[in-house]
């Protein structure tokens, strides 16, 4: 967090702020949605849940000021990719080989 300016941090509280409370009108639109759906709002829930959790712990490594710094190698993540995607816990270079890792696992 270290990088990251008093007016960013504002801007990316409220990103999540704004990012949370789509989401809770969202499971809260699903709840009221028919029987017809329960497999497809079982599945979007289980979505739901991983973003909140995303959110929550985003706001945690404020707290504890390590938001901003990638969780795999400990360089400041870009402000841009933060903009981009609030609650991202690694740099640009370390979610890619994640997912590069990831990808070769399942192939």
């Amino acid at each position: 967090m270290r990088h990251l300016s008093t007016q960013q941090l504002v801007r990316l509280r409220s990103l999540l702020d704004t990012a949370e409370s789509a989401l809770r009108q969202r499971i809260q639109v699903q709840d009221l949605a028919g029987d017809d759906t329960v497999g497809v709002r079982h599945f979007m829930s289980d979505q739901d849940l991983h973003e909140l959790l995303d959110i929550t712990n985003a706001r945690a490594r404020m707290q504890d000021n390590s938001y901003g710094v990638c969780v795999d190698c400990g360089i400041d993540i870009d402000v841009e990719r933060l903009l981009a995607y609030p609650t991202a816990k690694r740099c640009l270079d370390c979610q890619r080989l994640r997912e590069q890792r990831r990808a070769h696992l399942l192939s």
